[in-house]
């Protein structure tokens, strides 16, 4: 039936924003629509509803594994980069918490649709605050949900205590547009009575019920085809694990689109495996240019981080030391979670922490704290995610995770094959703006001046990392640039803009061709002072609203017929 019956939409990848468009787009009954994601249909695993159940989640069978490759600024280390592999993407291995990041976030934009004024409406329509916060910022009645951990620990407490004494203030709404997101105060999350809320459970679930959407998981799309004016007729797919790698073909109906939603890695690998980007590399890979966009696979961006970490003399206070009895698995939790929902189970282990300026004359905060009840097992704050489930005694302490929220470092994604299954080359560009490089440094030296203070009393511990011997400016640096790591917050890759490193237009589509978007986190062009899940959402009702609506898309400065026609690449028949 898939190669069958044509569709009027063709959801390319089953993330985050695919689950937001499958919902939106088969509402109405009056539109087939077929998701095809290459990763595993069992949102519903218990590890994935467990929010702690994150720690066996990064690098397992719901992790695509990607890694950059020798990072210039870093020692020539590769730099691991988690991404979720199943329906619902990395919203189901993501650490849940809600920010949007700021209102100048998005003025700077400077996009016609997309101002801050334009996309509040959009973050609470879709919002079901859980909270009772001002109904000024926050939306009631949708299916994102954002509420409070039910579980606080001590540790955690003090650390509000310690950060308000050391005079970064407080905040409790960091979503508040109505003042700074300065101070220290308990993250929100995206969580539904203790349980992970993502994408597939928030979105998918209800949409799967409609016979007007087909969902097949396990599929790799290969390739988008064009018909002999540039606009979309097709897509190319074959089965993940089919060694005979045999494709088919899902039609698209007359005036139907594809849209794709594979995220900052995987859009524009495949935009440039259907030959749209830059032409030398796509013809260095042997593969017939349709549109030449030098803008595809650019403007790579994420939030880097650097980690100081102590332990403490006092005993079973911190979350890790807790998940554990004799060794294994204290039964404990798991039970509490199970009968009530509640505990330490809800919680990702980095739901409390700051937003600093790091510099005064800023105009906005440049570092996020995120403060974890628990000694780091590396100074690499991911070994502690990856390491958890191999490390049968956990020594206690406390962590401060500095991470710079809005990062100037860029880089870049190319291809390694033709082929999408070969995973693409990615340099992350980490450090290589030395303003990264600096608000790391004045993070790790916030970090030791809040984890040494008095106030901590029976708490306060020795530091661990970065460690005694790390003291100049000079030694932090190496220390950062041997043990930075991502906050996972890819974005950037297909660029909203007009101009002519812009990979799609204001109604986010693709510049060059008919038929084609892009629906996800990499149309950002600088990344939000913010976790990037809740824009992720909001990008992706705002493509929804110009697909059912095109009245309310806003016009490009750049016709996609202007560009069709000026181009000198010859026709890519389907």
């Amino acid at each position: 039936k898939v190669t069958s019956e044509p569709f009027d939409y063709i959801i390319a990848g089953g993330g985050l924003a695919g689950c937001v468009l499958a919902e939106r787009l088969t509402a109405d009954g009056t539109k087939r629509v077929l998701m095809l994601e290459a990763g595993r249909p069992d949102y519903t695993n218990t590890f994935i509803r467990i929010p702690a159940g994150i720690l066996r989640l990064f690098r397992s069978v719901y992790d695509w594994q990607h890694e950059t490759g020798g990072e210039k600024a870093c020692n020539g280390r590769n730099i691991f980069l988690q991404r979720g592999k199943v329906l619902g993407g990395s919203s189901c291995t993501n650490v849940l918490l809600h920010h949007r990041g700021s209102a100048q976030d998005y003025d700077d934009w400077n996009m016609p649709g997309w101002s801050s004024a334009d996309v509040l409406p959009v973050f609470k329509r879709s919002q079901n605050d859980k909270t009772g916060r001002s109904s000024k910022f926050h939306g009631k009645g949708g299916e994102w949900t954002m509420d409070e951990v039910r579980y606080q620990n001590p540790l955690s407490k003090k650390f509000l205590e310690i950060g308000e004494a050391a005079g970064l203030g407080k905040n409790d709404d960091f979503n508040d547009w109505s003042k700074g997101q300065e101070g220290v105060g308990r993250f929100q999350v995206s969580e539904q009575n203790g349980e992970r809320c993502s994408g597939a459970t928030a979105f998918l679930r209800k949409a799967l019920r409609r016979k007007n959407l087909v969902v097949r998981t396990g599929t790799m799309v290969r390739k988008v085809n064009f018909d002999n004016t540039k606009t979309t007729s097709s897509v190319s797919y074959d089965l993940m694990g089919d060694d005979t790698c045999k494709k088919f073909n899902a039609k698209l109906k007359k005036n139907g689109e594809v849209l794709l939603c594979g995220g900052a890695i995987a859009s524009p690998q495949l935009l440039m495996c259907s030959g749209v980007g830059p032409a030398d590399h796509l013809n260095s890979h042997g593969i017939s240019v349709v549109s030449d966009l030098p803008g595809v696979g650019e403007n790579l961006q994420d939030h880097p981080a650097a980690v100081v970490s102590y332990s403490t003399p006092k005993k079973g206070v911190s979350v890790t030391s807790k998940l554990r009895l004799f060794g294994g698995t204290n039964p404990f939790p798991v039970l509490q979670w199970a009968l009530f929902k509640t505990g330490l189970l809800t919680s990702t282990g980095c739901d409390h922490g700051a937003f600093v300026k790091t510099d005064p004359s800023l105009q906005q905060a440049d570092l996020q704290v995120r403060f974890l009840a628990a000694k780091a097992l590396g100074p690499d704050g991911m070994t502690t995610f990856t390491q958890f489930r191999n490390t049968k005694k956990l020594q206690d302490g406390y962590s401060f995770q500095g991470i710079a929220i809005r990062s100037k470092s860029r880089g870049r994604v190319r291809l390694a094959s033709s082929n999408t299954h070969v995973k693409p080359l990615i340099d992350g560009g980490y450090l290589s703006n030395p303003e990264d490089l600096a608000t790391l440094r004045n993070g790790i030296k916030l970090g030791r001046q809040l984890g040494q203070r008095a106030e901590w009393g029976v708490y306060k511990g020795t530091e661990v990392y970065p460690g005694n011997n790390v003291q100049t400016d000079e030694e932090i640096d190496e220390y950062i640039k041997n043990s930075v790591h991502t906050a996972n917050a890819l974005t950037g890759t297909c660029k909203i803009g007009t101009g002519p490193d812009s990979v799609v237009g204001p109604d986010l589509r693709v510049r060059g061709v008919g038929g084609l978007r892009v629906i996800d986190s990499s149309i950002i062009p600088f990344i939000p002072g913010g976790q990037t899940g809740t824009p992720t959402v909001m990008i992706a009702e705002q493509g929804a609203t110009f697909i059912k609506n095109p009245a309310q898309a806003p016009k490009s400065d750049i016709l996609v017929s202007e560009v069709i026609s000026s181009s000198n690449s010859d026709p890519v028949a389907a």
